[in-house]
C-alpha cells in the first residue's frame, strides 16, 4: 500500500499542489471565517464574548454548547473534508487515467459542500455520544477520589488516591480511544461514497460500516503507517531547514544587507518546506483512504469513481521565463520579508518582573518572607491571591485549604482570619520558615506601599461574599490605587470589579482558550506560555492590551517571551529573570538580532545567550 501511494501522488503532484492552493485559498477567505463567524454566534447566545478556563466548562454543560460542539465541530471538520475530498478526487483520478482541471476539481466538490457539512456533523454527534459515557465516569471518578481537598494538595503532595484515582481515570480514557478507533475506523469509506456515489450522509456512514467493518484493524494499521512515516518526514524536514539556518546566518552578520537577505531567503525556505509537509501529509491521507476505497470497495466490472472529466490539465510548463520571473518575485519577497522581520525586532527589553505568589522558589509561597524576598531580588511586582475567611476578613492564600502548605484540610471560608493565622504555613518549605502565618491583603499593602507594585487575584470557590468590595477598601484606605493592579480566572469577578472601578487596571488570567481571548474587556490579559505565541502578543497590543506571561521559571523560556514582546513576566524565581534581562543588556545589536532570530526561526541559541 505503502508503494502504491508513493506512486499515485508522484503521477498527480503537480495537479495536487496547484488544488491545494486553490484550497488554502477558499479555506482562509469563505471556510474558516465562515466557521468562527458561526463560534461566535453561539458565544454571543450564551452571553459570552470569550471563552476561557472554568467557562469551558460551563459552556460545554449548557445545551447552547452542546449545539455548538456538534455543529460549531461539525463545520471544523468539514473544512478538512473539504480539503480532503478535493485531494482525494485528483488522486482518484490519476489512478483512473484522467488529468483533470483543478478548477474543475474545485466546482465538483464545492457542489457537494453541503452534504459534506451534514455528514461531519453527523460524525461530531456521534463521536460525542460515544465518549459521553466514559467522560461520564472520568468526571465520576474524578469527583469521588481527587475533591476532599484542593487539587494542588493532589498535584504535588500525590498521595496513594491520585495515583489510584489517575490509573481508574486514565484506564477509562484509554477504554474511550479504543471505542472511538474502532468506531471511527468503520468511516473510513463514508467521504468518496458520498463524493463519487452519491448517497446520502446517513447512507454513506451506513454502507461505509458494511464495507469497512471487515477490514477495521487494517484501515487503523495503514493510518498509524501513514501518522509515523509523516511525523519523519517532517522532523526530517525541520533538521533539514535548521540545519540550513545554523549554516547561513552566522556568516550573513557583516552587514544589515547580507543579514536582511539571509533572514529573507531562511524564511521563503521555510514557508515552502512547511507548506510542502503539510501538502505531502494531507495529499498522502486523501491518497491512502481513496487507495483503500478502491481496494476494498471493488465490485467487478463497476466504474467506481464519477470524475469530473471536464477537460484535461497538463500541468504548468516550465518556460526560461517563468523561471526568471519566479526567481526575481521569490528574491523581492525574500527582501521584503527579512525587512519587514528585522523591523519587528526590538533591540531594548520593555518588560516587568512579577514575583508569582511572592516567588515560590526562595520562599513559601505567599507568605511575608516571600514578599520581602521578592522587594530585595528587586521584583517590579509582587502578585498575591486574595480570599475571604469566614468573619470576612481578605487573606492571601492561594487553595481553597491549607492542606498542600500546613498539611490542615481546613476550608478558608470556614475559618477566621485569627484561627487560619494560628496555622504555620512556612513549615513545610523550611524549618526556618516555620514562624510563618497567613499574610491579610491589609499586612501585604502596607509593606509593598511605595516599594513594588502589587498584582491581586481574586480567588473564587463559591462561597465569596463582598471579595471585591472589601478589595476597593483597602486599597483605598492606604491610597494605592495607581500601585495596584486585578486579575482572576473568573471574568465575571473581574466584570464587578471593574463596574467598582471602572479606570483600576484589570486583567484576566487564562491557561485555556477557544476563543479570540484579544476580545475580552479587560486592560492586560495574562496567560499561559503555551498562550503567548507572537501573533497572540502581535494581537493583543493592536487593540491596546498588555499581555503577561505564566509561570515562567528557567532562563530559556523567559528570555524567549523577552524575545516576543511580552510586557511582564510572572515567574516563581524574580531574581533570575533579573539575571537574564542584565545577560540580555549586554549583548551587542548584532547578538541581539541574532538571539531574536533564533527564537522567530526556531534556531539554536548563540554562544552568551541565556540558556
Amino acid at each position: 500500500m505503502f508503494q502504491t501511494v508513493c506512486r499515485n501522488l508522484y503521477s498527480c503532484f503537480r495537479t495536487l499542489l496547484a488544488v491545494d492552493l486553490i484550497f488554502k485559498l477558499a479555506a482562509f477567505t469563505l471556510l474558516t471565517p465562515a466557521v468562527s463567524l458561526l463560534f461566535r454566534l453561539f458565544l454571543s447566545l450564551s452571553g459570552r464574548s470569550v471563552l476561557a478556563d472554568a467557562d469551558i466548562a460551563r459552556f460545554l454543560l449548557h445545551p447552547t454548547g452542546w449545539l455548538a460542539v456538534v455543529i460549531v465541530g461539525g463545520g471544523v471538520l468539514a473544512v478538512l473534508a473539504i480539503e480532503q475530498a478535493v485531494l482525494m478526487t485528483v488522486c482518484l483520478g490519476a489512478d483512473q487515467s484522467l488529468k483533470i482541471r483543478p478548477s474543475r476539481v474545485a466546482i465538483f466538490v464545492a457542489e457537494r459542500t453541503r452534504q459534506v457539512l451534514w455528514l461531519t456533523t453527523r460524525v461530531v454527534a456521534r463521536v460525542a455520544l460515544t465518549a459521553l459515557p466514559f467522560l461520564a465516569v472520568g468526571g465520576g471518578l474524578f469527583l469521588f477520589l481527587l475533591t476532599d481537598h484542593d487539587i494542588n494538595f493532589y498535584l504535588t503532595a500525590k498521595p496513594p488516591k491520585f495515583w489510584l484515582a489517575v490509573g481508574l481515570i486514565g484506564t477509562v480514557l484509554v477504554a474511550m480511544a479504543v471505542a472511538l478507533l474502532y468506531r471511527v475506523s468503520a468511516w473510513a469509506f463514508a467521504l468518496p461514497l458520498l463524493l463519487y456515489r452519491g448517497l446520502s450522509p446517513t447512507e454513506a456512514l451506513a454502507e461505509s460500516k458494511r464495507l469497512a467493518s471487515p477490514h477495521r484493524w487494517r484501515i487503523v494499521g495503514s493510518l498509524a503507517v501513514w501518522a509515523i512515516s509523516n511525523l519523519a518526514f517532517g522532523f526530517c524536514l525541520s533538521f533539514l531547514t535548521t540545519s540550513l539556518g545554523e549554516l547561513v546566518l552566522p556568516s550573513a552578520t557583516r552587514t544589515i544587507w547580507t543579514l536582511i537577505a539571509a533572514v529573507g531567503m531562511l524564511l521563503v525556505v521555510l514557508t515552502i518546506a512547511n507548506f510542502i509537509a503539510s501538502l505531502i501529509a494531507n495529499a498522502s491521507c486523501a491518497s491512502l483512504l481513496g487507495m483503500l476505497y478502491l481496494r476494498h470497495v471493488d465490485e467487478p466490472g463497476q466504474r467506481l469513481v464519477e470524475m469530473p472529466t471536464w477537460g484535461q490539465w497538463n500541468g504548468i510548463r516550465l518556460t526560461g521565463g517563468r523561471i526568471v520571473s519566479a526567481v526575481v518575485i521569490g528574491g523581492l519577497v525574500a527582501a521584503v520579508l527579512g525587512v519587514l522581520t528585522l523591523e519587528s525586532i526590538s533591540i531594548e527589553d520593555r518588560v516587568q518582573i512579577t514575583a508569582h505568589r511572592g516567588g515560590a522558589t526562595h520562599s513559601p509561597e505567599n507568605t511575608m518572607a516571600a514578599f520581602r524576598r521578592a522587594i530585595d531580588d528587586g521584583a517590579d511586582w509582587v502578585e498575591i491571591d486574595v480570599q475571604e475567611s469566614s468573619d470576612g476578613v481578605v487573606v492571601v492564600a492561594h487553595d481553597s485549604d491549607l492542606k498542600k502548605v500546613a498539611g490542615n484540610p481546613v476550608k478558608i471560608w470556614n475559618a477566621t482570619a485569627e484561627e487560619l493565622r494560628s496555622i504555620d504555613i512556612g513549615g513545610y518549605f523550611s524549618a526556618d520558615y516555620t514562624s510563618e502565618r497567613m499574610p491579610t491583603l491589609e499586612e501585604v499593602l502596607a509593606l509593598c506601599k511605595d516599594t513594588v507594585g502589587v498584582n491581586i487575584e481574586l480567588k473564587y470557590y463559591g462561597h465569596t461574599d463582598r471579595l471585591e468590595q472589601r478589595v476597593v477598601d483597602l486599597v483605598e484606605r492606604f491610597e494605592m490605587e495607581d500601585q495596584i493592579v486585578i486579575m482572576s480566572l473568573d471574568a465575571k469577578g473581574i466584570a464587578k470589579l471593574k463596574k467598582l472601578r471602572p479606570d483600576w487596571i484589570c486583567g484576566l488570567l487564562t491557561a485555556v482558550a477557544v476563543s479570540d481571548l484579544t476580545r475580552a474587556k479587560v486592560d492586560f490579559l495574562a496567560v499561559n506560555t503555551s498562550l503567548a505565541t507572537q501573533s497572540f502578543i502581535n494581537a493583543a497590543h493592536r487593540v491596546g492590551k498588555t499581555v503577561s506571561v505564566w509561570t515562567v521559571n528557567d532562563a530559556k523560556t523567559m528570555s524567549a517571551m523577552i524575545s516576543r514582546g511580552v510586557d511582564n513576566l510572572i515567574t516563581d524565581d524574580p531574581a533570575l529573570a533579573g539575571q537574564v534581562l542584565a545577560e540580555r543588556a549586554t549583548l551587542n545589536p548584532v547578538e541581539r538580532l541574532m538571539l531574536e532570530l533564533a527564537f522567530q526561526l526556531g534556531l539554536p541559541m548563540p554562544a552568551g545567550a541565556p540558556q
